[in-house]
């Protein structure tokens, strides 16, 4: 009983662990996201839900960029640049 319960701790704790893993393996300048939560052509913009903080974070990206950007649920891969404090994305990868 010990042996299941302690197993089943550890694949639950793989679990959670997971996302916040896949943030720091990314790399610099680079976020991974749960989803797509939003895209705004007009401004744009998109926001995804951060996989670590759960959080959104918003990108601005140019129009060619924002064609391949869709909502929906699915982890998401975004390149970015830092330009004084404002986050250019310059790829997105699903």
């Amino acid at each position: 009983m010990f042996v299941r319960s302690l197993s089943l701790l550890v694949m639950i704790g793989g679990f959670i662990a997971a996302p916040v893993f896949a943030c720091s393996m990314a790399g610099e300048g680079n976020h991974v996201g749960k989803q797509v939560t939003a895209v705004d052509v007009e401004a744009g913009t998109f926001t995804i839900v951060d996989a670590q903080s759960n959080g959104p974070i918003q990108f601005s990206a140019s129009k060619d960029l924002l064609v391949k950007v869709s909502e929906g649920p699915g982890p998401v891969l975004v390149s970015y640049e830092d330009r004084d404090g404002e986050l250019v994305a310059t790829d997105i990868a699903y």
